[in-house]
């Protein structure tokens, strides 16, 4: 039996198309909440669940959580995105304040201050860059390109 030329055409059309999953990006925007990190954890969760990219789980969510923690103290409402990169996450974080995200070495007596350094222990690279419309992003690289031996290995604090 033949497929009928509808049949076939559906077929070939499946074939062609591109594997959406791959290029996916997730945006969300937070509130200047406690709960923000909870959500953004989640979100990293089943983005890297959805590219099939599990294995670098903890360092994206140290990463996403470090960086969600300084967008919430601006104290307004603030974007992650996640975008797939191969076998890589790029997370950015764009936040209204157009401030320099200080990443200086804390006293050993203060509890905060040192969310910036866990992040470059945790990421391939990391930076900022201000926006045209206003604020900035904060960005970092999480993930496996096969010389990574394991979460935060280089704890370079």
């Amino acid at each position: 039996m033949r497929p009928t030329s509808e049949v076939q055409a559906a077929t070939e059309e499946t074939v062609l198309r591109p594997d959406i999953t791959e290029n996916r990006t997730y945006r969300l925007p937070l509130p200047p909440h406690p709960i923000a990190a909870e959500q953004a954890r989640i979100l990293m969760r089943l983005a890297l669940a959805d590219w099939n990219i599990l294995d670098i789980i903890d360092n994206a969510l140290i990463i996403t959580a470090e960086l969600v923690a300084n967008a919430v103290k601006i104290g307004d409402v603030f974007h992650l995105t996640l975008s797939r990169q191969g076998r890589t996450v790029l997370i950015e974080v764009w936040d209204g304040s157009e401030a320099c995200p200080d990443r200086r070495r804390r006293s050993v007596e203060r509890v905060d201050g040192r969310g910036l350094l866990l992040v470059e222990a945790c990421s391939k690279d990391w930076g900022w860059r201000l926006e045209d419309h206003g604020g900035k992003t904060v960005w970092a690289i999480a993930g496996d390109d096969g010389t990574d031996p394991g979460p935060c290995s280089d704890l370079r604090m």
